[in-house]
């Protein structure tokens, strides 16, 4: 039972060319945004040095496998109900794992996950005490410390390779983690050049697994310990790191690289704020911003990163004022309803 179930590293963007780079809670992935990724286990690139204004250059990686996120709502995922206090949720390949976050103005913490690590079904995993993935605000030469975990019970009902069937496991998971945003540049990948900033994480993950065989448990059967380097890049605009690059027990050599193939795309909703159809500005908004559309009826709303609705004007003519100035700073989704056409505004106060 090799683990980490997932690694993650997630949601928070920033990037300023030659200049400290800042992360906010505005910073953050569109409701039903889709980011494609490959994979490369072989090429082991150098995560570069720290400090300011380095050059990171990815252009050797070979695609040796695919997956996708998407950035959901935990609502529309069939284990939402053991995530109450989650807000927020990223799916992998449309089902096959999930991520429960909750995501506020001072923090981005993991409330657990959802994967199937033996091909027998997808197993849930809650921490009692959250995983803090992001402190914000971050930028470079800041860096923050954690520790989670919790206690998870689930049936197995099989031999997963010991020689006997194990009836039931409850698995006692202990995380440590340091992060520091330690360099910031210029990186190129095959998506692309772009300014970065760059968060450098040690996780270290011991899994204490209790099993339960013949009517009886028996504790502490098994103890697991995964350590971990991470070197994920971040650049504005996109919502997710460009590359990750993964030190497994952190012994000074890459051994597996996550990159972008693709900018992200929205799913469910088409993305037509480039549209001129509609125009919005300004855009960051103060205090109001005015939408012009072809309609003259209808409404706009307003979503936040949960997806919840936040605020609704009414179209009475081609130009809609909508007032946001009692909306926290950060960023929001806008939408006509009953078109397709919606996108992205920012409110910064």
């Amino acid at each position: 039972m090799r683990k980490q179930l997932l690694t993650l590293s997630l949601i928070a963007f920033a990037g300023t060319a030659f200049a400290q780079t800042t992360i906010t809670s505005a910073d953050q992935p569109t409701l039903l945004q889709v980011f494609h990724r490959a994979n490369d286990t072989t090429t082991a690139p150098s995560p570069g040095n720290s400090g300011l204004n380095q050059t990171f250059t990815f252009t050797g990686l070979q695609n040796q496998g695919s997956d996708s996120l998407t950035f959901t709502l935990p609502q529309w995922t069939q284990f939402s109900s053991l995530y109450p206090q989650s807000n927020s949720c990223l799916m992998v390949n449309q089902g096959d794992a999930y991520i429960y976050t909750t995501l506020n103005s001072s923090v981005l913490e993991v409330n657990g996950q959802a994967a199937d690590p033996f091909g027998n079904g997808i197993i849930p995993i809650s921490f009692a005490n959250p995983e803090t993935q992001m402190v914000y605000p971050a930028s470079y030469g800041s860096s923050f410390g954690d520790t989670a975990g919790g206690i998870s019970q689930f049936y197995l009902g099989y031999d997963p390779g010991i020689g006997f069937p194990i009836d039931s496991v409850r698995l006692h998971t202990y995380i440590y983690k340091a992060s520091d945003f330690d360099a910031t540049g210029t990186l190129t990948s095959p998506l692309g050049t772009f300014n970065v900033l760059r968060q450098n994480t040690y996780r270290k993950q011991i899994d204490t697994i209790d099993i339960y065989v013949f009517g009886l448990w028996t504790y502490e059967a098994f103890t697991i310990v995964d350590s971990t380097r991470t070197y994920s890049y971040w650049t504005n605009g996109i919502g997710y790191p460009l590359v990750e690059l993964t030190d497994q027990d952190d012994l000074g050599a890459i051994t597996n690289t996550w990159w972008l193939t693709a900018n992200p795309t929205v799913t469910g909703i088409s993305e037509t704020n480039n549209s001129s159809a509609v125009v919005i500005y300004p855009n960051p908004a103060n205090n109001d911003f005015t939408v012009q559309t072809e309609t003259s009826t209808g409404s706009i709303e307003v979503l936040d990163i949960t997806g919840r609705v936040v605020k609704t004007s009414i179209i009475n003519s081609t130009l809609t004022r909508v007032d946001v100035s009692d909306l926290a700073s950060g960023m929001y989704t806008y939408r006509v309803v009953g078109t397709a056409q919606q996108g992205k505004v920012q409110v910064a106060h």
